[in-house]
């Protein structure tokens, strides 16, 4: 229907998916009361499921209307194009459930994809009341996005059954996000949601890093066998860069001049990027992983000495890389 009212009979997007969602109201009404009077199980047995997607629906469909009368045609066409291409990669993968069952690999990573949408939506319907609701420093949110990326890479991790499909959910996540990122980057509400330094620059870091997210995991697990080094240098890196940001910037006076250094980056940033790093890498490796106290406070000390040393010289957009690299090699050095 949208093809023929757009195509067609030259309707606007707003129009047509107006129309069409009009139209499909009667037909879905028609078939509820068909399989009800056929079969009355739904009132009867599964009252509790229908009342929940009675609910879900009505909300969704508030929500989609304040979002449709807030931006343009394109962005319209765009997200409806995209939620029906969800909807239809659904619909296959449950039709050919039992086929993609028998390739185990296939079958991992889909469930590690399944495990990050299960983390990512709660974190998003957090995010955007923060972002658009309050007075959050703009610093402040990106690195809540910061934090929201890289705690759902290792949760993916440590549950994934085997690092091939760890790191292909990785690479899959990365391909799938950087053309959707590239085609709304030029839309007013993409600029109020995120923050870049630079034109591109979120699409090129997310690229960045979950090609990093996958090449840890290839090292750490694959060619290691510990998937515990690569999540510890993920967590303390994370960790570490949001609190250098969140104490830097606001309170970072003394600025760091040295040979090789842009000037920007200042004591009490890296000196908070230290201190959260090493108690993230003391938290996890003693208490998550239960190595002994003397092999976990060498491995903490020595990857937030190396990983702040690699933050102070790396460039802003390169230490997305260069800093969990040092840190997973001082990790795989000691443990």
């Amino acid at each position: 229907m949208l093809v023929v009212f757009t195509a067609f009979l030259g309707m606007e997007i707003k129009t047509a998916v107006g129309t069409s969602t009009f139209i499909m109201t009667f037909t879905a009404l028609i078939a509820s009361v068909s399989h009800i009077l056929i079969h009355p199980a739904i009132l009867l047995e599964k009252w509790d499921v229908m009342l929940l997607c009675i609910g879900v629906a009505t909300a969704a469909s508030l929500m989609s209307a304040r979002f449709a009368n807030r931006v343009s045609s394109r962005t319209v066409g765009l997200v409806t194009g995209a939620v029906l291409t969800v909807l239809g990669g659904a619909m296959l993968l449950l039709n050919f459930r039992d086929e993609i069952a028998a390739v185990p690999l296939a079958a991992e990573t889909l469930l590690c994809l399944g495990r990050m949408i299960a983390y990512i939506v709660p974190c998003v319907l957090i995010l955007l009341p923060i972002r658009f609701l309050t007075n959050i420093p703009s610093f402040v949110f990106r690195k809540l996005l910061h934090i929201f990326a890289f705690t759902c890479f290792t949760v993916m991790m440590l549950a994934a059954g085997c690092w091939q499909a760890a790191a292909l959910t990785s690479v899959v996540i990365a391909v799938a996000i950087y053309p959707l990122l590239a085609v709304f980057e030029n839309e007013a509400w993409y600029g109020r949601l995120f923050v870049e330094k630079s034109h591109g620059e979120i699409r090129r870091s997310l690229l960045m890093l979950f090609f990093m997210f996958a090449a840890v995991i290839a090292v750490s697990w694959g060619m290691f066998g510990n998937p515990h080094a690569g999540a510890a240098s993920i967590l303390m890196w994370g960790v570490g860069d949001a609190a250098a940001a969140l104490v830097g910037i606001p309170f970072g006076k003394h600025k760091i001049k040295m040979k090789f250094l842009d000037g920007k980056k200042s004591f009490e940033g890296s000196g908070a990027m230290l201190a959260a790093s090493t108690l993230t890498g003391l938290g996890f490796l003693g208490i998550y992983c239960g190595y002994p106290a003397g092999v976990t406070l060498a491995a903490a000390l020595l990857m937030a000495l190396m990983g702040t040393a690699a933050e102070l010289v790396s460039p802003s957009e390169w230490d997305t890389v260069t800093v969990p690299a040092v840190m997973l090699v001082c990790v795989l050095i000691i443990l």
